[in-house]
């Protein structure tokens, strides 16, 4: 009997374990930036990227491109906007781009950095 609640048990955690992986995996965005953009300071050109959430805590966003991974903080979690589409929106400031939000359909958006001066948005509506 013993070993049965423990078989039970071991199931029931590896079942938690794979809907918590599958959850993340759901709010991950793939977005074709036109344009070079800062993240953190680091300028990441132009190309193919994978957005997701990272850490457990989701404090964190993985951009996993062709040149590698940069880990961007999450500075404030934002209200679900109700969109349809994954949406990455970027702050243009004196010609140059910076990440600022991305947001996933039916969850909350991730708040990653904003202009310090007079800035344009330019928003690229991602895939799934």
């Amino acid at each position: 009997m013993r070993k049965q609640v423990f078989a039970v048990v071991g199931v029931f955690v590896v079942a938690l374990a794979l809907a918590g992986s599958l959850a993340l995996a759901a709010n991950a965005v793939k977005v074709d930036v036109p344009f070079s953009f800062i993240v953190n300071d680091k300028t990441l050109p132009a190309g193919q990227y994978q957005i997701e959430p990272a850490g457990n805590n989701m404090s964190q966003l993985a951009i996993r491109g062709s040149g590698g991974t940069t880990i961007a903080k999450v500075v404030e979690r934002l209200a679900d906007t109700g969109a349809k589409e994954p949406k990455v929106v970027f702050d243009k400031v004196e010609g140059k781009y910076f990440l600022s939000e991305v947001h996933y359909p039916g969850s909350d958006g991730y708040l990653v950095g904003s202009g310090t001066a007079t800035e344009t948005h330019e928003v690229i509506t991602g895939k799934p």
